[in-house]
């Protein structure tokens, strides 16, 4: 071999060690990061699950900040796992059980009354037929869905008049005794 091939060669390799060295460690580093974010990601996601709807305002732990968000009862938790330049950091929101304290006494309606009803039950997905249920079965020239309240004599009794979207009373099972 010829001896400033070795010379060049060796200068070469010289010259690209760090960069080499560099894309070697490059994906040890990013499994790190990414070992690290699973970890922030897990912690956040169980610490809003944990108190999403509960009544207790919630405690920062080691991993997990909190803090209070605009909006009764919101709050933001943030959960950080790793050190230096591994470290990874994620934001959660949740938010504390609501009070329902509403009551409809004046019995007012979001939405009128269908003046006839189908044979066929609204979807899970539109549960009142409202959102765009009823129009899809008008262009088919069928009437209005019928709600969950209405399925059953039992299911209209134990329904709650203050939840309904528009008024049942008049639907043939009488008047509800919570009217």
């Amino acid at each position: 071999m010829n001896i400033v091939s070795v010379i060049v060669g060796m200068t070469i390799m010289g010259a690209a060690a760090p960069s080499v060295m560099n894309m070697a460690i490059a994906p040890v580093e990013a499994a790190k990061r990414a070992e690290n974010f699973g970890i922030a990601e897990t912690s956040a996601v169980a610490f809003a699950a944990s108190h999403e709807g509960g009544n207790t305002t919630p405690e920062s732990t080691d991993i997990c900040n909190v803090s209070e968000a605009e909006g009764d009862g919101a709050y933001i938790v943030t959960c950080k796992a790793g050190l230096g330049r591994y470290e990874q950091e994620v934001t959660r929101a949740f938010r504390l059980q609501v009070s329902g304290d509403y009551t409809n006494p004046l019995r007012s309606f979001a939405f009128d009354t269908p003046s006839k009803y189908s044979h066929v039950e609204c979807p899970v997905n539109d549960p009142w037929g409202v959102m765009y249920y009823n129009e899809h079965l008008k262009a088919g020239h069928l009437d209005a869905c019928l709600p969950a309240p209405i399925w059953s004599k039992a299911r209209y009794l134990e329904s709650n008049p203050d939840d309904w979207l528009y008024d049942l009373s008049e639907h043939g099972y009488g008047r509800h005794p919570n009217f």
